[in-house]
């Protein structure tokens, strides 16, 4: 290692100072051509000024009839000159955007001038002089573009100054950057010597860590109470913890080298396994969790399940062809007891929930018959009470009607019974028909419902919106019912009754629907009677009805998934509510306001 970054450092010593010398001249050349540059700028802008001066003074002389001579050259020659000149300035000054714009503003300026001077030469020929005079005159004052070209060569030598000054920061640079290398240089090497032997240190010291370690590591594998070995490609064992030779006997003499299926006294004497093994070392697959029966080396059998992979090794052993296989060894027998008796439990656990259901089934079926057959005779007793009440006609006394009233009476709330209670039968053996359920749309129908049964009551309807769930329309429009015809009827002795329909999110999934009213409320001691069939907590001659509402409502909800549950104090109203499964949909904070 010491070698390889002395090797560096002489590298670094002699690249580096190369390196900066060139970057240097290669910085100080792309300098000069930019100095070059300026120069041929200005030299083909001079150009370009000498060749239009050169068109004027041959129409000047045209004008003043100066005989032509051998080396005055033709208007002819001279005037394609200029377009290619102005081209070539244009492709000379791309780098730069404030030249382009003034040099595109001098091409406008010299190609007027060049038509005023096509102009004037037509009419020289055709000896209107005066014409000529006028046409100059205007070209010179329309087109003039000295102060165009003044720019671009005011420019180019702002830019000369520039790129010389770069020039010679850059040739300062250089000098500085060849001293700094050569301390560089210095100071490199000077840093190898130092890591070298710093290296040195810490190489011994790496060394007795990994000795540390390799210790720990024998010590961690050989206190596990999981047996492990180490094996060869051809399944001899090459290295075992005390677990392994605990759970499986080894063979006599020197274990070390010997073949796995010798140890274990015939543990191992599975063909599959032993192929699947060979193949771990072969073809570098893994065996994960292959389960087989055991018996260990106090005679007991168990249940073990048996992991192996190939080692990753340093790529000098494995070029040398010594790999090696890691088999764990996990006892399953107490799981696999568990297991069975889990199942044992979960399949009584089966049975008799079929048994319950079976009986829920039978009870729900004889409630039916039962109420489907009581309205027969209940239709007898309230049709011959009407006809002896007929009969009997007015030679009755007032203790006979009494007694007839009080009999149709009887019949007409059995007969209430009988019909609440067949519907609480069809609710628990109908078929749920499930799909998304409009809240809103079911609350406004009842609201609108009850306020047309109602006209003659003030109320005040505080409605928010409602999330959309997935559920059964029908049995949710019950619900509905239900509950708002509960908060209408407890509030029916308030001067101004308030109900209150909303929602909110619980944050465990599931979105909570709640009815509150200021009616007559109740004693919470007996909530957990509020939904019990046929459990009243007020009399039916203060409020009618037969208790069976909110059974209803728990037993839908709960079909669906949901809860039901209520809060109330009494004479300050009550607030049922009732959860069902959320869908994604966000609940809005507006709640809207009616009066009726």
């Amino acid at each position: 290692m010491r070698i390889l970054l002395l090797g560096v450092a002489v590298l670094a010593s002699v690249a580096l100072p190369y390196a900066i010398i060139r970057n240097s001249a290669n910085e100080t050349l792309a300098a000069s051509e930019w100095v070059v540059h300026s120069a041929e700028v200005r030299e083909a802008l001079l150009e370009l000024e000498f060749n239009m001066s050169e068109l004027e003074s041959l129409v000047l002389l045209d004008l003043v009839e100066v005989p032509p001579g051998e080396r005055r050259p033709r208007y002819e020659a001279i005037r394609p000159r200029i377009e290619p000149l102005i081209d070539r300035l244009a492709d000379m000054t791309r780098d730069n955007a404030d030249q382009q714009s003034r040099i595109g503003s001098l091409r406008v300026l010299l190609k007027g001038r060049l038509d005023t001077l096509d102009t004037a030469l037509q009419q020289l020929r055709q000896k209107n002089f005066d014409a000529v005079a006028r046409t100059l005159k205007q070209g010179a004052e329309t087109f003039g573009s000295r102060e165009t070209s003044s720019a671009i060569v005011a420019a180019e030598t702002a830019l000369f100054q520039q790129r010389q000054a770069r020039l010679a920061e850059s040739m300062l640079f250089s000098r500085w950057t060849v001293v700094a290398a050569l301390v560089a240089q210095l100071l490199l090497l000077g840093s190898v010597i130092f890591v070298s032997e710093r290296q040195v240190l810490h190489r011994q010291a790496a060394e007795a860590r990994a000795r540390l370690a390799v210790e720990r590591s024998r010590i961690i594998v050989q206190t596990m109470r999981e047996p492990i070995a180490v094996l060869d490609t051809s399944l001899r064992v090459l290295m075992t913890n005390e677990a392994f030779g605990e759970f499986y006997r080894p063979p006599e003499g020197e274990p070390s080298g010997a073949r796995l299926e010798e140890h274990g006294d015939g543990a191992w004497d599975s063909p599959s396994l032993m192929q699947r093994l060979l193949d771990v070392g072969a073809r570098g697959r893994e065996l994960w969790d292959f389960e087989l029966e055991q018996a260990s080396a106090d005679g007991i059998e168990r249940d073990v399940l048996v992991n192996a992979r190939r080692m990753e090794l340093s790529e000098d052993a494995e070029a040398a062809g010594e790999r090696t296989i890691l088999l764990t060894v996990s006892d399953i027998t107490a799981r696999k007891r568990y297991e069975k008796r889990i199942s044992e439990l979960n399949e009584d656990l089966g049975a008799k929930i079929e048994q319950v259901s079976e009986i829920n089934r039978e009870l729900e079926s004889f409630s039916y018959s039962v109420s489907h057959d009581l309205r027969a005779p209940l239709r007898h007793i309230a049709g011959f009470a009407a006809k002896l009440g007929e009969h009997i006609g007015d030679a009755a006394d007032e203790r006979s009607r009494h007694y007839l009233e009080v009999i149709s009476d009887a019949a007409r709330r059995m007969s209430s019974l009988i019909e609440d209670l067949l519907e609480y039968s069809r609710l628990g053996r109908s078929a749920l028909r499930l799909g998304p359920v409009d809240m809103n749309a079911l609350v406004a129908e009842l609201q609108a419902m009850y306020e047309s049964g109602n006209e003659e009551r003030s109320i005040n309807w505080r409605i928010g919106r409602l999330p959309t769930v997935i559920g059964d329309e029908g049995m949710l429009r019950r619900v509905w019912q239900n509950l708002i015809s509960n908060a209408v009827k407890y509030t029916s002795k308030r001067e101004r009754a308030e109900i209150e329909i909303g929602a909110d999110s619980s944050g465990s999934g599931e979105v909570v629907y709640y009815v509150r009213d200021n009616g007559t409320g109740f004693d919470m001691a007996y909530a957990g009677k509020l939904f019990g069939v046929f459990q009243r907590l007020h009399k039916a001659s203060e409020f009618p009805g037969t208790g069976i509402g909110l059974a209803n409502v728990r037993r839908i909800v709960g079909r669906l998934g949901g809860r039901t549950w209520a809060e109330a104090e009494p004479d300050k109203g009550a607030r049922i509510h009732f959860s069902l499964p959320a869908v994604a949909a966000a609940i809005p904070d507006k709640v809207s306001h009616h009066e009726s």
